[in-house]
């Protein structure tokens, strides 16, 4: 199971918008015996701070990311965005790419995450099974879950005199 703060993601094509911490939080809360596969692109902002069972790879064209996800076995797939793959993409082949993640997300998890949302991102979202979007505001974070059902919105707070521990 994977939570977002205190939404549960299940499986399907799942698209989260979040800060860096929050997205770490979830990709290091995943555990399972089973590798998860982590796709990123040409820079990434999440990969040094991932620890737990997966299994890395790299696409640095949106035809490698497309090869990469065509050939996953993994019950759980995270992917995080990278807008530089997108550049001298049609649109037939953006098409393609979301069809696919709305395949694969038939019979598992996809986690399609980003830090920073562009033009893409938010047409991807338009596409996905579920959306959730996370903003940090003062005193916690803004929350907005968006599918078949509708629109659920929360706001998480941080614990008051939390401290962060941090490693040397």
């Amino acid at each position: 199971m994977i939570e977002v703060l205190s939404v549960e993601v299940y499986g399907g094509f799942n698209a989260v918008a979040a800060p860096l911490e929050v997205c770490l939080d979830f990709l290091n809360g995943y555990r399972s015996r089973f590798p998860a596969l982590y796709v990123c692109g040409n820079s990434s902002k999440a990969l040094d701070g991932i620890r737990g069972n997966f299994r890395v790879r790299r696409g640095f064209t949106i035809h490698q990311l497309i090869e990469i996800l065509l050939n996953a076995y993994q019950d759980m797939i995270f992917i995080e965005h990278d807008a530089l793959l997108f550049e001298d993409c049609d649109f037939h082949t953006l098409e393609d790419f979301v069809m696919l993640l709305r395949q694969i997300g038939r019979d598992r998890t996809v986690v399609y995450f980003t830090t920073n949302r562009d033009r893409i991102f938010d047409f991807l979202t338009t596409l996905a099974d579920r959306y959730i979007l996370v903003e940090a505001e003062e005193g916690g974070y803004f929350i907005a879950e968006v599918d078949e059902k509708g629109i659920n919105q929360r706001f998480y707070p941080k614990m008051v005199g939390q401290l962060t521990l941090e490693v040397f």
